[in-house]
């Protein structure tokens, strides 16, 4: 075994070996050093080995004390002093805000916006009296402001006949005509139609209609 002879030992120790008393150190000065092995702590070796002295083991303090959580410090008065890391604890994760589905309350409506008040329509049910219940499905368009309710074109032409014209067109229902409605004007409060996105919105009212909703379901019975 090769052998290594140190005459300031005792500074070797001081400065980076487990910590040993004055006196021992003392005695090590001019001591061969009897070996020099890898140290690991859980499999990682550690930069600076380990040695043997008179058959003693000396680890090196300060690789021993960063690779298991400790500040390591030295004063010519106190010697080798070992502090446990503080630790800062992890900020929480915070919780992302659920996003609202398409059924939540929606939003206030804003008087004389139609955009405030508009809903998407996937059914449509036309339920009148002495007649039989009829149903559509499609992309449709409901809209409620000033406490009126208005249905795109779209929502009506599975149950009525509509007939183009400028600049109004015409509703007919079983044959019989049930009204005229404007094909270009803007919204305003009372109006009998208005084009909204592009498409023309009618007043329930005005085709003696009521209508209820029920999620993406809207169902239009008799307005008695």
């Amino acid at each position: 075994m090769k052998k290594y002879l140190i005459g300031g030992i005792a500074g070797f120790l001081l400065a980076t070996t487990l910590s040993a008393h004055a006196e021992e150190v003392t005695s090590l000065i001019g001591k061969t050093i009897q070996g020099a092995f890898p140290f690991q702590i859980e499999g990682k070796t550690l930069a600076t080995p380990a040695i043997v002295v008179d058959g003693t083991s000396y680890l090196p303090v300060r690789a021993f004390g960063e690779a298991t959580g400790y500040d390591v410090s030295f004063d010519a008065d106190l010697g080798i002093s070992l502090k446990k890391k503080e630790v800062q604890p992890a900020l929480p994760t915070p919780t992302p805000s659920p996003t609202p589905s398409p059924s939540a309350t929606p939003e206030p409506q804003v008087p004389g916006d139609p955009s405030s008040g508009y809903q998407a329509i996937k059914t449509v049910i036309l339920s009148l009296e002495d007649e039989k219940s009829q149903k559509s499905t499609g992309e449709f368009g409901l809209i409620q402001v000033d406490g009126a309710r208005y249905v795109s074109l779209s929502t009506l032409s599975s149950f009525y006949t509509i007939s183009w014209g400028e600049p109004m067109l015409q509703l007919s229902y079983n044959g019989q005509l049930v009204g005229l409605f404007a094909t270009k004007s803007q919204y305003s409060k009372g109006t009998g139609s208005f084009t909204y996105d592009g498409t023309v919105y009618v007043n329930l009212s005005l085709l003696k209609l009521k209508g209820t909703v029920n999620g993406d379901t809207l169902v239009l019975t008799d307005d008695i």
